[in-house]
């Protein structure tokens, strides 16, 4: 199993959540980053967490602008596999960004079908995205989650269709299967259905993974997104500590 810890930006200018200057975000996400890379993960997703409340699909111009900014300035490892995440569900943004700054890949958490969130329905825009990423300058790959943390699927929806429809009719590279909410841990059966589905490296856990688990996960998963369990204390809002970082790391080495 690959490691790609989470690089939760605080609130960005242009969100109602914003207090701190961008050379402040850039410093905290280097920070976060080098602690990061010198535990040994394998990569890193960077995403506007702190932006909360967050717009539900069309992120502004100046909040794209700064998001932009920010992973410009940070200086992150070329081995590092890198990726975008525009919450909530602004692929597009996203997309615009990993061109710009030579990302990997991109996390979009609606990709297609529909799913009931806290911004509200929330649809997805596969046609868009694929039409967008056909007119970059790289190959950028989308990560897609199926029913997707602090969201509902709709009523009589199955992962596995979800999780078949992403694949062969959505555009998806890698599927990412969450708990119900940040941190929380990943249904290790939904998981297995899945695995029947998705081919070998394309499947990712998208929360809840830490030192107590991970060790069942990995039989099944390729990719395990960290982001809570690697703060100091297990807090969300903490900085990276370094020893839980290589615990991981060394759990499944």
């Amino acid at each position: 199993m690959k490691i790609f810890g989470v690089i939760h930006l605080k609130g960005l200018p242009g969100s109602s959540s914003n207090s701190l200057s961008l050379d402040e975000i850039i410093k905290l996400a280097q920070n976060d980053i080098d602690v990061l890379t010198e535990g040994g993960v394998h990569g890193v997703i960077i995403e506007n967490f702190g932006d909360a409340p967050f717009v539900k699909d069309n992120l502004s111009k100046r909040s794209l602008v700064s998001f932009t900014n920010v992973v410009s300035n940070l200086n992150i490892d070329s081995h590092l596999s890198t990726g975008i995440n525009v919450l909530r569900n602004d692929g597009i943004s996203a997309l615009a960004i990993a061109e710009a700054c030579d990302a990997d890949f991109v996390r979009i958490n609606v990709l297609n079908n529909i799913m009931y969130t806290d911004q509200g329905i929330i649809e997805g825009k596969a046609y868009d995205i694929a039409q967008f990423r056909s007119t970059l300058s790289k190959d950028i790959q989308v990560y897609a989650d199926v029913f997707v943390k602090h969201a509902t699927p709709p009523y009589g929806a199955k992962i596995e269709n979800h999780t078949k429809e992403l694949l062969e009719r959505a555009g998806a590279d890698v599927i990412i299967v969450s708990g119900d909410g940040t941190g929380e841990e990943t249904d290790i059966e939904d998981l297995k259905k899945i695995r029947e589905i998705v081919p070998e490296g394309k499947l990712a856990i998208g929360s809840g993974l830490n030192i107590n688990n991970i060790d069942e996960y990995a039989k099944v998963s390729d990719i395990g997104i960290v982001g809570t369990d690697l703060k100091t204390d297990g807090v969300l809002d903490n900085p990276v500590d370094l020893k839980r970082v290589t615990d991981l790391v060394n759990k499944i080495s």
